[in-house]
């Protein structure tokens, strides 16, 4: 087992004990203390890196590339729906008028998993966009990759997979 694994082993306790006023684990709650502050500080990160990735969804609905923008590293790097690489710029212009996202909802919650100052968000969504005027509506998956810098979150690497409607049609269309 852990150290980390041990620790937390012992915070709960202690930490139900403090909550319910037995003093004789004061001393072990105060020695628990930093792995629980810790705990929440992740949590803290993934919650700020969930926001970050809602506000990204909405901006690309919204066609707002001033915000989307501001969430986008320099060097970011995205390969779309259709497999295709992408820069920044490439993606701005996408949702600045080159694709309408009409829906971009998660149909499950944002998972996110923190590594220090990088994290990763994988989130299940249903599309609906409008593209060379044709209206298409899929599910997908998009995971990112996300660096923190002088303390805002902004997405490094991002790949988006669809889920085709029709598994039989989209077969026969990977077909040479």
């Amino acid at each position: 087992m852990n150290h980390r694994r041990i620790t937390q082993l012992i915070a709960l306790p202690a930490t139900v004990l403090v909550l319910a006023g037995g003093s004789a684990a004061a001393p072990i709650a105060i020695a628990a203390a930093a792995p629980i502050a810790k705990a929440a500080t992740a949590r803290s990160a993934a919650d700020q890196v969930r926001t970050a990735e809602r506000t990204l969804l909405r901006a690309a609905v919204d066609g707002d590339t001033r915000t989307a923008g501001a969430l986008l590293a320099p060097d970011l790097q995205q390969i779309d729906v259709t497999g295709t690489p992408e820069t920044r710029a490439d993606y701005l212009a996408t949702i600045g008028g080159g694709v309408d996202f009409v829906t971009l909802k998660p149909v499950k919650p944002i998972s996110v998993r923190v590594y220090g100052n990088h994290a990763v968000s994988r989130v299940k969504l249903k599309f609906k966009v409008v593209a060379q005027g044709l209206t298409v509506q899929h599910g997908g998956w998009t995971t990112d990759l996300w660096r923190r810098h002088n303390g805002r979150w902004k997405l490094v690497w991002s790949q988006t997979t669809a889920i085709p409607n029709h598994l039989d049609l989209f077969i026969q269309s990977l077909q040479p």
